[in-house]
């Protein structure tokens, strides 16, 4: 859950916090601010390509089926 105002952000002040990047097969889907001293998500997105990406792996499996 990420802090959603001032006063959840606010808590946070002073602690250890880092950048992170999930990341699968050298892709980087997504990106988040997150507080190791709590272990919670301040604030993530998504890779906006990964929908066009998703897209096209679809259409490239059902392209694929109608060849077989």
């Amino acid at each position: 859950m990420s802090s959603r105002n001032f006063e959840e952000l606010s808590c946070h002040v002073g602690h250890d916090v880092e950048v992170v990047r999930y990341q699968q097969g050298g892709h980087i889907y997504n990106i988040a601010i997150e507080c190791n001293d709590c272990g919670t998500v301040l604030l993530d997105f998504d890779n906006p390509k990964n929908a066009y990406q998703h897209l096209q792996t679809k259409m490239k499996l059902h392209l694929e089926g109608e060849k077989n």
